[in-house]
Order: structure tokens, then C-alpha cells, then sequence
């Protein structure tokens, strides 16, 4: 294996570790979103025969047995200090109706809509108290992470920037090579890639680069393009070469990475 080789296998590995702690992460916030779940069901569940109730992690969503819509939402308004979240109150929102004739139904509504406040005002301080404290629980348990993540982070971006680094320093050595870099057209295809040299010059059908000069930066490069050209007296494919000078080196190897199938 090569040295690029090595290193993008132990990137693999540090890439697979960074996930493994993402995961782990994300299932301690899905418990702690299914514990908040439970409370508002030991609140609000079973309550209210004569409606639906749908319960979240967050939210107590009422409607009536026919409809898809919630005419009345409980929500646990919460506030984000840094990386903890801090709940503070809950939120009744009842959408207006007007009925074209009071029933019996009216009346279930109102005394649901009552039954709904009630809990509210009697359990808010309880289920605001239960939903912090889980909170803080889960924080502790997700901050153990923090630190391993900022390690795996810094460990990635520096193998990412060594590969760069190899990656250029092979691919200016190829560059310079006394044959250059040569393309191909793919089986059954005589079709080669065009090379934008400059923003108002591109040279079609280039079936090779070799470097020629590079600047004491190493950001730009002196070029030998040959291009393929029809002749169509003989129908052969015959080639000429034009020299570029100063053609930016992120230009080469953004053209040669995206033609990377027609390198031989």
C-alpha cells in the first residue's frame, strides 16, 4: 500500500469512530425524547375519551375522531442556554370554531377544552420540573462526548490535510514526468474532456498535460496541453500541442480529478 493508501484507511477508521460517538449521542437525545413522551402521557393520556389524542416528545396534539387536524395543542416552550435546553412553560393553543348550531358536541368541547386547562394549571410546575431534570441528566451524559469528538474532529482534518498534501505532491511529480499525464477516450467512445486553462480559454479534446515550469509557489503551472483534432483529408486523429503559461494549479487538479476515468 502506499502512503496515501495507509492514511485514507486510517481516516476510514477515525471517520467510522466520529460516527460511532454521533450514534451514540443521537440514542441518549431519542431517550431522553421518549421519557419526555412518558411524562406527558402520565399527564395527559386517557383523559379524553370523546377525542384523539396524539402525544410527542414535546407536545400534546387534541382533534376530534374525524379530522386530521388539531383544534387544541399543548406545547413545552423551551429556551436554548449554549448546548442545554431550558423548558419553561406550557403553551395552550386552542384554534376559534363557530358552529352553525350549539349541540352536544359544543358542549364536550368545552368541557374538554376546561379539563385541558386544568391539568395545565395544576401539573405545569410538575411536568416543567420533570422535563429540566431529565434534561440536565442527559446533558451530563452527552458532554462526555464532547471531548473525544473534539479529538476525532482535529484527528480527521489533519489526515484530510495530509492526503492533500501527498495527493498534490504525486500528482505535480506525475505532472512532470517526461510523458505528462495522458487521457484516453473510454471503449467505444472517442469523446475527450475540454480544459478551461484560463476563465476566457479552453482547449477541447486534451489527450495530455505535462508541467513545464511552476511557479516558486507551487500555485500555478507552465503547460504543455496536447489536444486530438479530425483530420478529415486522411479521417485520422492527429495531435498538436500548445504551451500555457500561469495556469493555476487548483484549475489542474480540479480538471484531472473530474476526468479521473479517462487517465490511463
Amino acid at each position: 500500500m502506499t502512503r496515501v493508501e495507509i492514511l485514507k484507511v486510517r481516516l476510514d477508521q477515525l471517520i467510522a469512530e466520529e460516527n460511532l460517538l454521533e450514534l451514540r449521542t443521537n440514542k441518549l437525545y431519542n431517550r431522553q425524547k421518549q421519557e419526555q413522551k412518558r411524562i406527558l402521557e402520565k399527564y395527559f393520556g386517557g383523559e379524553f375519551e370523546k377525542f384523539n389524542v396524539r402525544i410527542s416528545d414535546d407536545s400534546v396534539g387534541i382533534s376530534v375522531s374525524d379530522s386530521n387536524y388539531d383544534f387544541a395543542n399543548v406545547y413545552c416552550y423551551s429556551n436554548w442556554r449554549g448546548e442545554n435546553e431550558r423548558f419553561e412553560k406550557l403553551e395552550l393553543s386552542v384554534s376559534s370554531f363557530r358552529p352553525e348550531k350549539v349541540e352536544e358536541w359544543v358542549v364536550d368541547r368545552f368541557e374538554m377544552l376546561t379539563k385541558l386547562s386544568q391539568l395545565i394549571v395544576d401539573f405545569e410546575d410538575d411536568i416543567v420540573a420533570q422535563f429540566n431534570k431529565l434534561d440536565e441528566k442527559y446533558s451530563r451524559l452527552r458532554e462526555t462526548f464532547w471531548q473525544p469528538k473534539r479529538d476525532l474532529r482535529k484527528s480527521i482534518r489533519n489526515q484530510e490535510e495530509d492526503i492533500d498534501k501527498l495527493e498534490k505532491e504525486s500528482l505535480m511529480e506525475k505532472l512532470f514526468d517526461e510523458d505528462g499525464i495522458s487521457l484516453t477516450p473510454e471503449k467505444d467512445d472517442n469523446w475527450l474532456p475540454q480544459f478551461e486553462v484560463k476563465w476566457n480559454w479552453e482547449i477541447q479534446n486534451v489527450s495530455s498535460i505535462r508541467g513545464l515550469k511552476k511557479s516558486a509557489s507551487g500555485k500555478s503551472v507552465d503547460l504543455e496541453v496536447k489536444k486530438r483534432f479530425r483530420d478529415w483529408e486522411s479521417n485520422d486523429w492527429k495531435f498538436d500541442s500548445v504551451k500555457v503559461d500561469k495556469v493555476r494549479f487548483d484549475k489542474v487538479e480540479s480538471f484531472l480529478k473530474r476526468n479521473q476515468k479517462y487517465i490511463g
